[in-house]
């Protein structure tokens, strides 16, 4: 019960985003950061959005049913 009232409560329950057009998105970020091998920083600022969005596209895949 405790996990149906997290979700109807979530701030994640109003987004509305297609989720293979996240993971798409991400895809290009890790590229980005392929292309930025050895600049430590941007490198990890891309890889760390580009799983944001993974996950984002996760939850909306499991609690949307998109």
């Amino acid at each position: 019960m405790a996990g149906m009232f997290a979700r109807l409560t979530s701030p994640l329950r109003h987004i509305d985003a297609d989720p293979d057009q996240l993971v798409r998105e991400a895809y290009q970020l890790l590229q980005d950061a392929e292309s930025n091998q050895g600049l430590w920083p941007a490198m990890s600022a891309y890889s760390d959005m580009a799983s944001v969005k993974i996950q984002l596209a996760q939850y909306l895949k499991e609690h949307h049913g998109r």
